[in-house]
C-alpha cells in the first residue's frame, strides 16, 4: 500500500477500487475502453489486501461497464458543441478527460482536497483541464467555472450522489438549477433494492445514504429525464448467469444511470 493511499478514509478510499477496475479493463485484451492513465496511477496507489472482499469478477465488471456508459453519454452530449465544459463531480482518480480527448474541450475535476493532493501527484492541470478541491456540497466551486452558457455544460456524477442523504442531492440539484438551468446531468443512483448489499461498504466507512424508491422521486428534484438505463442491463456478455435475472424489477432498478437536463 502506497504512503497515497494512507492518506485517504471513508469515501475517498473507494476511488481505490474504481481505478483498479479501469485498470484492469484496460489489460483486458477484449475490454470495452483503453486506459493507461488508469493502470499507472493504480499501480502508484497499489493494493491493501483489506480491499481484496470489496473486488471481484462483477464488482469489477459493474464498475468498468459504468464507467463505458458514462464514457458514451458525455461523448454524445459534447459531439456537437464548439466549446464544451465537462465538470466532473466526486471524480476520484477519473480519467475520463483522456478517454474523451476533442477540441476545444475545457474540463473540471472536482473532489476533496486530500483526493486533489493525491491527482496533482499523478496527473498535471492544463489550460483547459483543471482541478478544484472542494466537495460538490461546498456551492462555491461553481462560482470557478470558466464562462459558459448552461447548454455548454455536461455535469458528471457517477458513484457519488449515493453517498449524500436525499436533502443534500435535493439542495445541489436545486442550486445547479439555479446556476445552470438548461445543463446537462448525468449520474447514477442506487434503489432500495440496493439497501442490503449496500451493507458491506460500511465496513470501508463509506456508508450509502440516498437509496431511490422509483424514478419519479428523482423526476421531482428539478430534472428533466432524457434517459434512463439499468447497469445491469448493459454488456449482459459480462454479467454470467445474473444475466438471467435483469429482467426481475428489483435487480434491474438496483443500479439506474440517468441522462437529464437541470430544469430552468
Amino acid at each position: 500500500m502506497s504512503q497515497s493511499q494512507l492518506q485517504l478514509a471513508g469515501v475517498p478510499r473507494t476511488m481505490v477500487l474504481t481505478t483498479r477496475a479501469r485498470a484492469d479493463e484496460d489489460r483486458n485484451s477484449n475490454g470495452l475502453f483503453r486506459d493507461r492513465h488508469a493502470r499507472e496511477w493504480s499501480d502508484h496507489l497499489g493494493w491493501n489486501v483489506e480491499l481484496d472482499s470489496f473486488y471481484g469478477t462483477y464488482t469489477q465488471a459493474g464498475w468498468a461497464i459504468r464507467a463505458e456508459h458514462f464514457d458514451c453519454a458525455v461523448q454524445r452530449n459534447i459531439a456537437h458543441i464548439k466549446n464544451p465544459l465537462v465538470i466532473e463531480l466526486g471524480a476520484g482518480l477519473s480519467s475520463r478527460y483522456y478517454r474523451l480527448q476533442q477540441e476545444n474541450l475545457h474540463w473540471i475535476n472536482l473532489d476533496l482536497p486530500e483526493v486533489n493532493d493525491i491527482r496533482s501527484q499523478l496527473d498535471r492541470e492544463t489550460e483547459n483541464y483543471k482541478f478544484i478541491g472542494a466537495s460538490a456540497l461546498d456551492f462555491n466551486w461553481m462560482e470557478q467555472l470558466p464562462s459558459r452558457s448552461p447548454e455548454e455544460i455536461v455535469i458528471v456524477a457517477e458513484g457519488l450522489l449515493m453517498y449524500f442523504d436525499a436533502e443534500s442531492v435535493a439542495q445541489l440539484i436545486s442550486r445547479m438549477q439555479q446556476r445552470f438551468p438548461g445543463a446537462t446531468f448525468i449520474f447514477d443512483i442506487v434503489g432500495t433494492s440496493y439497501r442490503k448489499s449496500a451493507k458491506k461498504l460500511e465496513a470501508l466507512g463509506a456508508p450509502l445514504q440516498w437509496f431511490v424508491k422509483d424514478i419519479d422521486e428523482v423526476a421531482r428534484m428539478g430534472v428533466e429525464i432524457i434517459e434512463v438505463q439499468s447497469l445491469f442491463q448493459l454488456h449482459p456478455e459480462r454479467w454470467g448467469m445474473m444475466r438471467l435475472l435483469t429482467w426481475l424489477p428489483f435487480i434491474r432498478s438496483m443500479t439506474l444511470i440517468f441522462e437529464t437536463k437541470l430544469k430552468p
